[in-house]
């Protein structure tokens, strides 16, 4: 569902990206592993949400080159020592130690935490512009963690489905949270999912020294190792990208004279499968799913739901803003003020109350990785504040549409005003509709997301 309309019709458009100006930028305390201090620059983060640190903001105007960068996908955003400790702790495997922050300049922290690349601790100088860096932080780690699931392709999801594939034949289920971030890094993700129990039994117990020097040289050795693995995949996939055209040629070629063929076949095949597998899975679902399945569409549908709400508040208060501005103000300030409109889905700071709703599934879906081994937390919230961003953009977008054709030949100021009006009432109806029925298959994917490794774990043993 859309609320973009094209003349009287409505469009379905995909996200749009983010500007190109950089989101954000301003002076930040680093702690510098090498050094064990803290160290202020000057962050920046760019419009494709990667962000740079320079020395000063001085050496950024003047050009230099920055002092380092990283691309946000695939980190978890946290917000106090003890949250990055249990991170650490998890992928540490009992060498957590003491903070490796020590002696934070200050207590507006916030950490960047990634299991097989460099972690960020940061400090802000106020709970402000803590709050504003949170926020451009999320999107940057949303917006880059999920960009192959907004794509939308025949293609993405067929990538998607061989990894999870892959990962069943090995009696693996829920990929969920290792699929975040573009085609190498999920490979990537998979391939030291595979390595890690191996190197845990044969590196970690031979890493000799304190407690705190063995967590140290451990995370920098699974660094180095997945440096190496995403060079190489990395390599391999942009040489396969090269050849995916001509291979999907003859693919094609090989498919097409026996397509009807082999849809015939499946569908044989399909109803045979069903047949054996019906009785075992209605039963793992009727002692195993059924109980449980209401309580957990609650707890799904509640805060996407609360965050929904909040982003229709914020749309309101913001048309509402720019009809007082049509009783007092020239038509170009109503333009302009049309422009900053637009850009709302972008302000990450402005949006940051109804992402925030989502968060709230850390916490109350916490049960669920040890009741049916479900651990795709953050790819959930994650897609909830993708649901939000793309309803306030449609929102936004709509209203832009419909209001220039009364900005067009501006009628008199209190009939511009009303005009408005109803342009709000007619996009918030649109709004309610179609956030409605999101929310619905929002739910629905989840369910299933949720329950189906479940059941496919417990079928394995007769039905694989």
């Amino acid at each position: 569902p859309s609320l973009r309309f094209c003349g009287s019709s409505l469009v379905s458009p995909q996200l749009q990206g983010p500007p190109d100006a950089a989101l954000h930028s301003g002076l930040l305390s680093q702690y510098d592993g090498d050094s064990h201090s803290w160290m202020e620059n000057y962050f920046v983060l760019l419009g494709d949400f990667t962000l740079q640190w320079f020395e000063s903001e001085e050496a950024l105007r003047k050009g230099c080159e920055p002092a380092g960068s990283t691309a946000l996908s695939g980190y978890l955003l946290l917000s106090s020592p003890s949250e990055y400790a249990e991170s650490l702790g998890r992928l540490c495997q009992g060498l957590a130690g003491d903070s490796p922050f020590a002696d934070p300049p200050g207590e507006f922290l916030v950490f960047l935490f990634h299991p097989f690349r460099r972690h960020f601790c940061f400090c802000a100088d106020s709970e402000g512009s803590r709050r504003i860096w949170r926020a451009a932080l999320g999107d940057g780690i949303r917006y880059r963690s999920t960009e192959l699931q907004r794509r939308d392709s025949p293609q993405a999801e067929a990538f998607l489905e061989a990894v999870r594939f892959y990962r069943q034949e090995r009696g693996r289920y829920g990929a969920a949270d290792l699929l975040l971030g573009p085609e190498p890094e999920i490979l990537g993700n998979v391939l030291m999912e595979d390595l890690l129990p191996m190197l845990r039994s044969r590196v970690l117990p031979s890493i000799g020294g304190a407690e705190r020097r063995r967590r140290q040289l451990w995370l920098q050795f699974l660094r180095e190792v997945y440096g190496l693995v995403l060079g190489e995949i990395s390599s391999q996939f942009e040489g396969l990208q090269k050849e995916k055209e001509k291979l999907q040629v003859e693919l094609e070629k090989k498919i097409r004279p026996d397509l009807d063929q082999m849809l015939t076949l499946k569908d044989q095949i399909a109803g045979k499968l069903q047949a054996v597998v019906q009785g075992p899975a209605e039963s793992c679902c009727a002692w195993g799913v059924e109980p449980h399945l209401a309580g957990v569409l609650e707890e799904l549908v509640r805060p996407v739901s609360a965050g929904v709400e909040a982003l229709r508040s914020l749309f309101a208060q913001r048309v509402d803003e720019m009809i007082g501005l049509a009783r007092s103000s020239p038509v170009a300030v109503l333009r302009k003020e049309l422009l900053a409109l637009g850009r709302t889905a972008w302000q990450p700071q402005v949006m940051l109350p109804c992402y925030e709703e989502a968060d709230v599934y850390r916490e109350s879906l916490r049960g669920l990785e040890e009741r049916f081994g479900f651990r795709g937390v953050t790819s959930l919230v994650l897609d909830a504040q993708n649901l939000m961003q793309q309803l306030m953009q449609n929102a936004t977008h709509t209203f832009q549409q419909l209001s220039r054709q009364h900005l067009g030949r501006p009628p008199a100021r209190r009939q511009l005003a009303h005009g408005l009006g109803k342009v709000k009432e007619r996009v918030l109806k649109k709004f309610d509709h179609d956030s409605g029925s999101l929310r619905n298959r929002f739910a629905q994917e989840w369910l299933v997301r949720i329950f189906l490794p479940f059941l496919l774990k417990h079928l394995e043993s007769s039905c694989k």
